[in-house]
């Protein structure tokens, strides 16, 4: 995939497109708490990471880790 700059300030603008593209090419990681209480007696809590990638990219990625390593 190409590189693109994200283009951002005055005059310019960020497509939703061009977002997605870079998500896709590079990934991008969310992460967040989620807590569950009751009667402010916290009851459940759940750290959650949530990789976005594109298919193409996290194969590319678990090749060069995995067979650069001289994985047999």
């Amino acid at each position: 995939m190409a590189n693109r700059t994200l283009v951002t300030g005055s005059g310019g603008g960020t497509s939703l497109v061009d977002l997605l593209d870079r998500v896709v090419d590079r990934g991008v990681v969310v992460s967040g708490d989620i807590i569950i209480s009751l009667a402010g007696i916290d009851l459940i809590q759940l750290n959650l990471r949530l990789l976005l990638i594109g298919l193409e990219t996290a194969n590319e990625m678990h090749r060069t880790n995995f067979e650069g390593r001289g994985a047999r």
